[in-house]
């Protein structure tokens, strides 16, 4: 197999990799649940109660979910289809001026944050109906489970939560859904637009939170056209690493002086005009930093190119 095989039948690979790899986990998590509800004497209260207490076996578990998932079926595909271009593939430029395109992106979500927060406030006027409002509380109580088991278990648990919350996920998960899904997409559509979008919404619906859809899908986007322009994962994976350490340390603190779970999910909205400015500047920066700068990259390109005489044809 080579990299100009069908871009379909890759995402088949890609696809069915992953499916496998959670028929693997629920198998692993069956044997671990069962091994532990044995040793707690047949308890699952207790073993449950064990389970949110013990950060090392969470991040154990995050980290082996996160591998199976999400690195595994781009290996797989990378090992099927691009044994003798990885490089491209994976596209790990750790260049100076990647470096520099990942603050950017920072700076360009941190603008886009007001207007995240509007549409956080609207997405939760939507009625997903009983099983996804279900998927979303369930999802909502996980987090608050493991920042108030880092919480208990003081600084250690919360450099254990950042490796677990923010650190590995934005590896994994960038590895899977930019190198991965979108490239892939963008090869079968035949246009990078569609791609982002597509695996925007693939990528906000699969962490099961409805009612945090919408800022996932903008986070998403950005996430997309990051990728997309700096053609390196680094920034990507900067960017998701700040966004989940940032969110996930201030719960922490929040948590940590006493604040209920109702006071942390109020939103903080700024008025209409300074998100507008906030979001128009959020545009402004990208195009200056990544779109203004591939094209004139791909002009100098062009224009490097030998020029075939009139007469060579």
């Amino acid at each position: 197999m080579n990299k100009n095989a069908h871009p379909f039948k890759q995402l088949l690979v890609l696809v069915g990799s992953h499916l496998g790899m959670l028929v693997a986990l629920v198998v692993i998590l069956v044997v671990v649940v069962v091994a532990m509800i044995a040793g707690s004497n047949g308890d699952a209260q207790t073993m449950l109660s064990n389970l949110d207490d013990n950060m090392g076996l969470l991040l154990a578990m995050t980290f082996v979910q996160d591998i199976l998932l999400f690195v595994v079926p781009v290996l797989i595909v990378a090992r099927c289809f691009y044994r003798d271009n990885k490089r491209e593939f994976y596209r790990y430029d750790l260049s100076r001026s990647k470096w520099l395109l990942a603050l950017a992106g920072v700076a360009t979500y941190a603008l886009l944050t007001p207007f995240a927060d509007w549409l956080g406030v609207w997405n939760n006027q939507w009625d997903f109906g009983q099983m996804f409002s279900l998927m979303s509380d369930e999802y909502t109580k996980m987090i608050y489970e493991v920042v108030g088991a880092a919480v208990n278990a003081g600084f250690i648990g919360l450099l254990l939560m950042v490796l677990a919350v923010a650190v590995i996920p934005a590896i994994c998960e960038e590895l899977f859904f930019r190198v991965g899904l979108q490239q892939l997409l963008g090869k079968w559509f035949r246009n990078d637009h569609v791609a982002v979008v597509v695996t925007a919404l693939i990528f906000s619906f699969v962490h099961f939170d409805m009612d945090g859809f919408l800022i996932r899908f903008v986070m998403g986007m950005v996430l997309g056209y990051v990728f997309l322009y700096s053609r390196s994962l680094v920034p990507n994976v900067m960017l998701h690493f700040v966004n989940s350490a940032l969110s996930t340390v201030s719960m922490y603190f929040a948590l940590r002086n006493g604040k209920s779970l109702a006071e942390l999910e109020q939103p903080w909205m700024l008025h209409w005009l300074p998100t507008t400015i906030c979001t128009i500047a959020a545009i402004v920066l990208f195009w200056y930093c990544f779109v203004r700068k591939r094209n004139t990259i791909q002009q100098q390109s062009d224009d490097s190119e030998p020029q075939c005489p009139v007469n060579c044809r």
